[in-house]
């Protein structure tokens, strides 16, 4: 049965790629069909994303994070809730990113000279300053300004209240890859299940309403439920290209400009071409289903007038035949009249 619903499901990502008249189908299902549709195809489109993310961060970041904490960060050392940097100067690092920065200093620190580096950091889309017991974090994209932590609250995120440097890298030596690799990629599926979802539905419902008013202006009838369902199938080879695109991304870091024009101008070239092969359908339908009915007056009247003629053949049968007794008892009776006067009896 489940095999069966597999074949079913992706059946229908086939037709609605390549075959346009099954449209003509997809507006007849009920609606419910359809979301159950567009959640599966949203699920599979997500797990593929989730594992192929997770598999480049695991693969590809922790060894570049691992090379940079012994290559770019001095040997340090934290105990019961402070941190020292073995190192005289500042250590500052830019090299991340053009839009990061990075300072440490667990120094005993001025107020001054704190809010100096928090004006620095502050200049940055990304900014960190870490000192001796606090973290201070700007993050641009957050809107939030620059937030403060206190490094104690670290311990209950690593399970550590003491570590040095070597300590992470001998962890991070010792992580299990593929578990890493499952757990990120669950909770990557679930933040971007949800956000992909509420993304497509907004264009499901422009498609919707676009295929409304291409119904409407083709004088096409079109109940909520069939705009729904081709919207939600015509969206099909947009999210594959969507797909197979964010891996592209992800892999190569290749981008595509104006995707986003195309991603929907798919969708929209779909909805169009749907409604109007239903069209041409309904039409074609209508002069079959004219020719029929003329076939069938015709045939009626035919019979009609079976009907009328076999009582006028009767009458003329009967009439033919009381003539022909008529003329058989006349000749009868002349012969009759013959013999008796022969004197034949």
């Amino acid at each position: 049965m489940e095999k069966t619903k597999k074949q079913v499901f992706f059946k229908s990502v086939k037709n609605s790629i390549f075959n346009f008249d099954s449209y003509q189908e997809f507006a007849m299902q009920d609606m419910k069909k359809g979301i159950f549709y567009f959640l599966k195809l949203s699920i599979l489109f997500s797990i593929v994303i989730s594992i192929v993310f997770a598999i480049l961060q695991v693969t590809v970041t922790v060894p570049n994070v691992k090379k940079f904490i012994e290559s770019e960060i001095p040997d340090f050392k934290y105990s019961n809730g402070t941190l020292e940097v073995q190192s005289e100067n500042p250590v500052t690092i830019d090299k991340i990113a053009d839009d990061v920065l990075i300072i440490a200093d667990t120094k005993e620190l001025e107020e001054a000279k704190i809010n100096e580096y928090k004006e620095k950091i502050n200049l940055y889309e990304i900014g960190v300053l870490v000192l001796k017991d606090k973290i201070y974090l700007k993050n641009a994209y957050t809107l939030s300004g620059i937030q403060e932590m206190k490094l104690s609250d670290i311990e209950s995120i690593y399970g550590k209240s003491e570590f040095t440097k070597q300590d992470i890298l001998n962890d991070m030596n010792n992580i299990n890859m593929v578990s890493l690799c499952i757990s990120l990629a669950f909770t990557v599926f679930l933040g971007f299940f949800l956000i992909f979802v509420f993304m497509s539905i907004l264009d499901i419902i422009i498609l919707a309403l676009l295929s409304n008013i291409i119904a409407m202006l083709s004088r096409v009838k079109m109940k909520a439920s069939a705009l729904v369902n081709i919207s939600i199938h015509a969206m099909t080879l947009p999210i594959v290209l969507l797909l197979v695109y964010a891996i592209v991304l992800l892999t190569t870091g290749f981008e595509i400009k104006y995707f986003n024009i195309m991603y929907r101008g798919i969708s929209y070239i779909y909805v169009f071409t749907a409604i109007f092969l239903i069209r041409q359908n309904l039409i074609k339908q209508q002069i079959e289903l004219t020719t029929i009915v003329q076939k069938q007056q015709e045939l009626k009247k035919e019979v009609v007038e079976e009907k009328e003629e076999k009582p006028k053949e009767k009458k003329e049968d009967k009439k033919s035949n009381d003539k022909k007794e008529k003329e058989e008892h006349k000749e009868n009776e002349n012969s009759n009249v013959g013999k008796e006067a022969n004197g034949e009896v």
